[in-house]
């Protein structure tokens, strides 16, 4: 049905929330109520009237809330920020890493320039690949290959040797054409070479996205159409990548290419000769041990000199300058390669993000000036004040709506720190003359005692951030995790894991895309953000560490000149606490003139700390003592003299003495509490070590288990702090591992005190900087290659077997 223009169709069904509902519902709620004692419904009632502006401002009210989602998010600039609202594209989040052999057939395709075929091969079902490469131009083909898989390599997966390139067996192309119509016989030749020689070299096909929307047809969506790898070259289609299975190439389908050609009429015969290649007479091998065929284009005019083109019967003589040179500019149009998938900035694309349009917050209109005249005269001052008030009370709310419907961006952004999730709008005298007397304060110390004191913004915009989680049906549940908030105060631990639940959005598409991809261990990886499993930074932001990207963890201790004492090093004298001790207040006021005197480092807390306590040396700290000194409740003290810190084995406690009588005790006390927490928070995180890169150039060793390289992960986690020693939280950090590690792979957890830590990272951080180092000879052909490779299987071995003593010992779980 056409409606003529200007004319705007009646809605059948009346909006239950338009201004005649609602007057409606509010006039049977009044009847019910009120009974007998209010009979007068007419609009001359004061009561009335009032009702009627309520509803026609709730009307309008409603009608903001109900703006184009678009225009809500749009910013002064008329642009959406996306990311900083915890958006990703559907070209971000829907790709995935290349996990099959065909993924990789397609990654590697785009990746190494000149390929023209990628054979994948993981026959042994170990993770390891074996990968050969068909390449126009070999140069550098071997190390690209290479990197670009180390780039996508899965856990537990490796490259078994480096990729090899297939020698290629020239062959020629012989013809007897017979040609009709008008087109030039150079031309028809010139086509006919360029599709023989792609079928011969089988190399696929690359679709732009917007041509495969427009030929999958309106029932494909983009989740079906970006499936896979994220390719810059275009899409490959599986059938495409299936045309070289056969591994012959058939005259007969070069006859058929023949006759596709414009102008071809009869072919008496077409086939290809290479020397030394036997075939049935219809067919050639394409591929064979190391070599693959390729077409050599003709280029010299010997090349074309058997070739016969006859036109009903008659020769016909080809041009051969002008054909060399047709079939050379062809040539080199089909080595370039473009990027064909269009990016969302593109007008047209289909991967555009939507657009809205900028809405400016306006100044709120108060109800009042909407109610008739009389209604603002015909009182007297007490009874004006009073109307004034009722009024105020329904416009403050509406109000408040209207400011929190134009906050929806600061409200859902992704921008660190705990922002306000409410947005308050105190009316004053500009919305409704008079009002500001009527307050027994100022407006802004009104917002701020009466208001913003019911915000609760770590709840209230955690909740966001389970709302936007779930867009990707992600979802962090810290319910496990909140009972081990002991290097926090209580503000403080809620959040830290509300900073936590933020970044895991924030790095959303890196941790469900590529949750199940290793390192580059070509590159460099500890200390490197951009290069830690995702699966680790999982882990570690759901278990609530400060750090979530790989490093060593030790570390800290070495720069700020703190050491750990051994397990059988003398410790503080241990005693029963005096009866007349009393707890002191670690979480007082006194606190922040402690914390701020320590300084912002490890070394400067040091300091402070042996200032304050003369039987810390910081050079052989207990780790026991660390653990117990993280408990605010285990601290308690006498007199000026000492602190008694309660142990973990419910006996004695330490009798911590201080260095002065000047010294407070309850400043002590905070300041090792806050030492202890520091160094713990800093020193917590885990290491993920994959086995197959530990596997050695022989095979299995005698003394491992056969399963001990195949699918196998272990996290390894510092035994010595007050977390790690906990058996609830080793149990949690095992069942989140287990619950976001890849169903295939085995993962186990180890536990080490510190100075098996500190052995633990020295070979490991040997290892991966000798397995960078090999990467690098051996890519680059360097005489230094073997030694290189007998440096990372040392570091390996060591590796190995303290792994294999680990778990030996009963600390795997």
């Amino acid at each position: 049905m056409s409606i003529p223009a200007g004319v705007i169709p009646r809605l059948r069904d009346d909006d239950p929330l338009a201004y005649d509902a609602l007057r409606a519902r509010a006039l049977d709620a009044l009847q019910e109520l009120s009974g007998e004692q209010w009979t007068d419904y007419n609009h001359h009632d004061p009561g009335i009237t009032l009702l009627d502006a309520f509803c026609f401002a709730l009307t309008e009210d409603i009608f903001g809330a109900r703006q184009p989602l678009l225009d809500l998010l749009t910013g002064p600039d008329g642009r959406i920020r996306y990311r900083a609202l915890g958006l990703r594209g559907a070209e971000e989040i829907l790709p995935c890493r290349p996990c099959t052999d065909m993924d990789y057939t397609r990654w590697l395709l785009d990746r190494v320039p000149g390929a023209l075929q990628v054979h994948t091969q993981s026959a042994a079902g170990d993770g390891l690949w074996r990968i050969q490469l068909e390449v126009s131009t070999p140069d550098g083909a071997v190390a690209t290959a290479a990197r670009a898989y180390w780039a996508q390599r899965n856990l537990c997966e490796d490259l078994d040797g480096l990729p090899s390139v297939l020698e290629p067996r020239w062959c020629t192309l012989s013809v007897d054409l017979g040609i009709e119509g008008t087109r030039a016989p150079e031309d028809i030749l010139a086509e006919l070479v360029e599709r023989s020689a792609r079928y011969v070299d089988a190399a696929p096909e690359r679709r732009s996205l917007s041509a495969r929307l427009a030929g999958e047809g309106d029932d494909v969506s983009l989740a079906d159409v970006l499936d896979g790898p994220r390719l810059r070259q275009g899409w490959i289609e599986t059938e495409d990548l299936a045309l070289d299975r056969d591994n012959r190439i058939y005259f007969g389908d070069l006859a058929r290419i023949a006759l596709s050609v414009e102008g071809v009429f009869e072919v008496a015969r077409i086939g290809l000769e290479a020397d030394g290649l036997a075939g049935s007479g219809e067919a050639l091998p394409r591929r064979g041990d190391g070599w693959v065929l390729r077409l050599r284009w003709p280029d010299h005019r010997e090349a074309i000199m058997d070739w016969k083109i006859s036109r009903r019967g008659n020769r016909v003589s080809v041009a051969a300058d002008a054909l060399l040179q047709r079939l050379d500019d062809l040539r080199r149009n089909s080595q370039g390669r473009a990027t064909v998938d269009s990016a969302p900035e593109m007008a047209g694309s289909p991967l555009s993000r939507p657009r809205g349009r900028y809405v400016p917050p306006h100044t709120y209109v108060s109800l009042h000036r909407q109610l008739p005249h009389i209604y603002r005269e015909r009182f007297d001052a007490a009874a004006t004040a009073q109307f004034h008030a009722y009024v105020a009370l329904l416009d403050q709310w509406l109000a408040h709506g209207n400011a929190q419907t134009c906050y929806l961006r600061d409200l859902y952004t992704t921008k660190p720190g705990p922002r306000a999730s409410y947005a308050w709008n105190v009316l004053g005298d500009a919305n409704i003359p008079g009002l500001e007397a009527l307050y027994t304060t100022h407006r802004e110390r009104l917002r701020e005692n009466v208001f913003a004191v019911a915000d609760d913004p770590i709840e209230r915009r955690g909740r966001v951030l389970d709302h936007q989680l779930a867009l990707y049906g992600e979802g962090v549940w810290q319910g496990s995790i909140r009972p081990f908030g002991w290097y926090f105060s209580a503000e403080a631990w809620h959040l830290h894991l509300f900073e936590r639940k933020r970044l895991f959005l924030v790095r959303i598409t890196t941790l469900t895309r590529d949750r199940y991809g290793g390192i580059d261990y070509s590159r460099r990886s500890l200390g490197r953000r951009g290069n830690t499993p995702a699966l680790q930074q999982r882990a570690s932001l759901l278990l609530g560490f400060k750090y979530h990207h790989s490093r060593l963890l030790m570390t800290p201790l070495a720069t700020a000149g703190i050491a750990l004492a051994t397990k059988n090093a003398p410790t503080a004298s241990m005693q029963e606490v005096p009866a007349e001790a009393h707890p002191p207040v670690i979480w007082g006021p006194a606190r922040r003139r402690v914390v701020e005197a320590m300084g912002t480092d490890l070394a400067s807390a040091a300091r402070s700390l042996a200032q304050h306590f003369q039987a810390l040396d910081p050079a052989a700290l207990s780790p026991a003592l660390l653990r117990s000194a993280v408990h605010a409740e285990r601290y308690r003290h006498a007199d000026a003299t000492a602190i008694w810190l309660g142990s973990e084995e419910q006996g004695p406690s330490w009798v911590l003495p201080l260095r002065s009588p000047r010294v407070s005790p309850e400043a002590a006390a905070i300041c090792l509490h806050e030492f202890a927490c520091r160094l713990q928070l800093e020193c917590e995180g885990m290491h993920l070590v994959e086995h197959t890169l530990l596997r050695p150039p022989a095979g299995v060793e005698a003394d491992l288990p056969e399963d001990f390289y195949r699918y196998r992960l272990t996290a390894v986690f510092p035994a010595w702090t007050a977390r790690g020693k906990h058996p609830s939280f080793r149990r949690v950090a095992l069942e989140t591992l287990t619950l976001n590690t890849p169903a295939h792979i085995h993962i186990e957890t180890i536990w080490l005190n510190a100075r098996s830590m500190q052995r633990f990272e020295r070979r490991y951080a040997a290892w991966l900087e000798a397995m960078q180092t090999y990467c690098s000879h051996r890519l680059a052909g360097s005489e230094r290659t073997d030694a290189s490779a007998r440096r990372v299987e040392r570091w390996a071995c060591r590796l190995r077997k303290q792994i294999a003593r680990e778990r030996q010992r009963g600390l795997a779980t």
